[in-house]
């Protein structure tokens, strides 16, 4: 925030910022000068003249921190790289480091609970209040945790608490000669400030808002209302035909996965489905069969370092929505989540780090029954929970194959098949 207000025109002698994170406060008395000697800095395995350096005491803060979690192997890899790689990481520090010292001299940091900051600002007509708390409980205090290992002179604060912690926010803030301006994530229409600004799907469900305590006054020096949704109007085919209904589809059949463009995927979403109404997803895939277009689906792979729809951090590629042409003899639909199980396919949209941590599908349907035949033989049902709306939300997961689209329609086929097979024989003996 206080970079974002520096290239925005402030003067780094105008900007005041506050927190209660041990890493935040370390950066602060950094880039503002200050000793590190009154943050009281412990650490395992690091001498308290050491962490009067703040290089080293953020370096110790993000090594501890991975230590805390390094029975997974994801994190042991980045232990041992910030290990046998320490001064390469130190050197990197101290460069960031001095990039913020350059661009921020003159500023001020306290170790401060925002809502003491925000007592000191309350009366004061010229200032400019940006906040940005935690989108779920404690967020702060998970994503800076060491495990004990790292302590320091914590000030004293209150958890923020999103379920009412905007609102309580506003509600102090109403009557402030202050200008507020925050940072919210929520659904549609359920903003706790009023809205100046709005970015379309987040994740699912949600939108990111700048709010504000005073909307014209926010609205007039931002120079009007900056609301971005997305354009169906730019939304376009692909350059190939479509699979027929009856189309032949066979074991020398050619597959391919493609990744395509978010709009030629919500083209064909929107042109299969009836009145839809649908969330993109951050990678978009066109199945083909024989250079013709069979289907489209999403995939999610944030899960993986960041968590995804209020979950942890796991070892899950989500796949987020899935859609075929509808054909006369098979199930389409299945083949899509067969090929979207293939490990060489995720692999090929993951980075490094990511390829590490990948080891499972994860979907999540919305239905009316408490199965989704779709599914069976090819995803566990792990997880059901019961829907007012819609009946069921089901949650499948599924490990990750070492096959590739070849060898998953041959597959494919013979389940094929054998259902058809079975279908005929129960229908005959009625």
């Amino acid at each position: 925030m206080s970079h974002i207000a520096a290239q925005s025109g402030y003067k780094p002698s105008e900007i005041e910022s506050s927190d209660v994170a041990m890493f935040t406060s370390i950066m602060g008395y950094a880039i503002t000068g200050q000793s590190l000697e009154e943050l009281e800095l412990k650490a395992q395995g690091f001498t308290s003249e050491e962490l009067l350096d703040p290089a080293i005491a953020l370096y110790a803060w993000l090594y501890l921190k991975t230590v805390k979690n390094a029975g997974k192997e994801y994190f042991y890899g980045i232990m041992r790289d910030l290990e046998f790689r320490k001064e390469q990481h130190l050197t990197y520090i101290r460069e960031q480091l001095e990039r913020a010292k350059q661009s921020l001299n003159g500023m001020s940091y306290r170790t401060l609970d925002m809502w003491k900051h925000l007592d000191e600002c309350y009366d004061d007509p010229h200032c400019l209040v940006i906040a940005n708390p935690p989108t779920y409980t404690e967020g702060f205090e998970k994503w800076y945790d060491t495990g004990g290992r790292m302590t320091w002179k914590e000030p004293h604060y209150g958890i923020f608490d999103p379920s009412h912690g905007l609102i309580d926010l506003y509600e102090k803030m109403r009557d402030a000669k202050c200008l507020l301006v925050c940072y919210e994530e929520n659904v549609p229409g359920m903003t706790a400030g009023a809205p100046i600004f709005a970015r379309y799907g987040v994740r699912d469900g949600v939108n990111v808002y700048l709010t504000t305590n005073r909307p014209d006054e926010a609205t007039a020096l931002a120079e009007g209302k900056k609301i971005t949704r997305p354009n169906e109007g730019k939304l376009e085919p692909l350059d190939c035909s479509i699979l027929s209904r009856d189309y032949e589809i066979t074991r020398k059949s050619r597959i391919q996965v493609t990744q395509i463009e978010r709009t030629a995927a919500q083209y064909y979403r929107k042109l299969w489905t009836h009145n839809f109404v649908g969330s993109s997803a951050p990678i978009n895939m066109a199945l083909l069969i024989d250079g013709m277009l069979a289907g489209v689906f999403g995939l999610d792979k944030s899960a993986l370092t960041m968590g995804a729809f209020g979950t942890q951090v796991s070892d899950a590629v989500f796949l987020m929505y899935g859609m075929t042409i509808p054909h006369k003899k098979y199930r389409l639909g299945r083949l899509l989540t067969m090929l979207a199980q293939n490990r060489p396919l995720i692999m090929s949209i993951c980075t490094d780090l990511e390829k590490e941590k990948a080891k499972s599908l994860k979907t999540v349907q919305m239905t009316k029954y408490p199965e989704a035949k779709e599914m069976r033989g090819l995803m566990e049902l792990t997880k059901k929970v019961p829907d007012k709306k819609m009946g069921y939300r089901l949650t499948y997961e599924s490990p990750l194959y070492d096959r590739n689209a070849k060898q998953a329609l041959k597959e494919w086929l013979g389940r094929e098949e054998r259902w058809l097979t079975q279908r005929e024989k129960a229908k005959s003996s009625q």
